[in-house]
C-alpha cells in the first residue's frame, strides 16, 4: 500500500512536493514493477530506486520533517529544501536560474532561496 506525505513552503504555504513512497506492483508506468519513492512538484518530478532501507529511511525522514537527514540521504531528491535555512520553498520562493550544460550535456540546475543562500536545486 502506498504512502504519501503532502509538503508545504515554510514561507508562503503553497505546496512544495507530493512525495508517495510505493510498493513494487503499485502505481501506474514503466517503473511500477520496483519499490520506489516518487515527487511530483517542485521544479519536476522525480522517481528514486535504489536499496529498500535507504528508500523507505528517505520517506521516513520527509514524513517527520527531518530535511537535514533527507538532504544527507539524497540531496537531489530534496533540492526544494534550502540546508542554509533550514526550510523548504516552493518553486515560485526559489529564483530558479536556468539549467547548466556541460559539453552540451545538462549537468544541473541553481537556485537561490527567498533569503539569498544559492545551491544546487537539481543535479
Amino acid at each position: 500500500m502506498s504512502n504519501s506525505v503532502d509538503l508545504y513552503c515554510d514561507r508562503c504555504r503553497a505546496s512544495v512536493a507530493r512525495i508517495t513512497l510505493y510498493d513494487a506492483g503499485e502505481g501506474e508506468g514503466m517503473w511500477q514493477k520496483e519499490k520506489r519513492l516518487e515527487r511530483a512538484g517542485f521544479i519536476g518530478d522525480i522517481i528514486k530506486f535504489g536499496h529498500a532501507a535507504e528508500t523507505v529511511s528517505l520517506f521516513e525522514s520527509l514524513l517527520r520533517g527531518d530535511y537535514v537527514a533527507a538532504d544527507r540521504i539524497d540531496p537531489d531528491f530534496v533540492g526544494f529544501y534550502c540546508d542554509d535555512c533550514n526550510k523548504i520553498y516552493c518553486k515560485n520562493c526559489w529564483d530558479v536560474g536556468p539549467p547548466e550544460f556541460d559539453e552540451g550535456f545538462y549537468d544541473c540546475t541553481y537556485g537561490t532561496c527567498p533569503e539569498g543562500h544559492e545551491q544546487t536545486v537539481d543535479d
